[in-house]
């Protein structure tokens, strides 16, 4: 008698054990599923055992509390982007009015004035220079979210780009050499785009010396390649360091290098899903930018 009532008690806890085995495990695929898709759905259970309870609630806890820390850094953030925003153009606007009387200034300036003007310039333009980067920065955070593609005549674009710089190639005695095939269109972020060609023509303006070149070609129905290329001194041994965010290769900073440049070329050319690729031989520094029609 006594053997068939323990058989029994055991026969209990061996079907207790596998419900809760059962259970662990639909608690395990739900956490996992949970996990892997955007969902607000909680964990259940099928058994009412005080551990699984237990185990349901704490897991439940743990879901609540950090879909809510993910709210506050979303919220977090989203408040950040606002405030770069905000504050990049409120500084770019009395700081382009600014270089501009600057300029007016210097037509009519004395002999003595002229050096003074200089240098309110010289510094004027290293403010724009660092704010261009925080603007860059911040363009970045808001496309990682979500890019605006279209059809863009990518010729067109850098055609436009390129004339809007003729009077500062000719200031600075560049000859430009352009190899533009026409009407090259991809599907991509046209605001990225031109930020890219932006910065890579500044970075020309530079560093550049008596000569440049501009190369836009396909590379096959979805893909094109863009070369900028420049003649220029003290080139780097390994140009790939430039893409370091914390490598400068004006240890003085005299030239307004902080090493961020060509990573945050580099970080835009990512998002569009393209590729950055850098080059120095015979005097010519090349940057190549590959990209690929991204699909809607």
């Amino acid at each position: 008698m006594m053997i068939i009532i323990l058989g029994i008690i055991c026969l209990g806890l061996a079907g207790a054990l596998l419900l809760i085995i059962i259970d662990v495990r639909r608690v395990t695929k739900e956490l996992i599923y949970i996990n892997e898709h955007t969902t607000n759905g909680f964990v259940t259970a099928n058994t009412n055992f005080p551990i699984i309870r237990d185990l349901i609630k704490a897991s439940n806890l743990s879901l609540k509390v950090s879909r809510e820390l993910q709210q506050d850094q979303a919220h977090q953030e989203n408040q950040i982007r606002t405030m770069l925003t905000n504050l990049t153009h409120d500084i770019k606007t009395p700081l382009t009015v600014s270089m501009g009387y600057v300029q007016l200034m210097a037509k009519s300036a004395t002999s003595v004035q002229k050096p003074r003007l200089k240098r309110i310039e010289s510094n004027l333009e290293a403010v724009n220079y660092y704010l261009r980067y925080l603007m860059d920065f911040n363009l970045m955070r808001e496309k990682s979210i979500v890019l605006k593609l279209k059809s863009v005549n990518i010729s067109q674009l850098l055609e436009n780009e390129l004339f809007n710089y003729y009077d500062e190639f000719t200031k600075r005695s560049l000859k430009m050499t352009l190899n533009i095939k026409p009407n090259v269109v991809l599907q991509t972020d046209a605001t990225l785009f031109t930020r890219i060609c932006q910065n890579l023509i500044g970075n020309i303006l530079k560093y550049g010396q008596k000569q440049a070149q501009v190369t836009l070609a396909p590379v096959d129905d979805t893909h094109i390649k863009i070369e900028f290329a420049n003649l220029g001194d003290h080139l780097p041994e390994d140009p790939a360091q430039l893409l370091n965010r914390f490598y400068t290769a004006d240890q003085s900073r005299t030239n307004q290098s902080v090493g961020l440049g060509f990573s945050i070329v580099q970080s835009l050319v990512t998002t569009l899903g393209g590729r950055l690729h850098l080059t120095s031989e015979d005097g010519w520094f090349r940057v190549t930018v590959t990209l690929k029609s991204l699909q809607t």
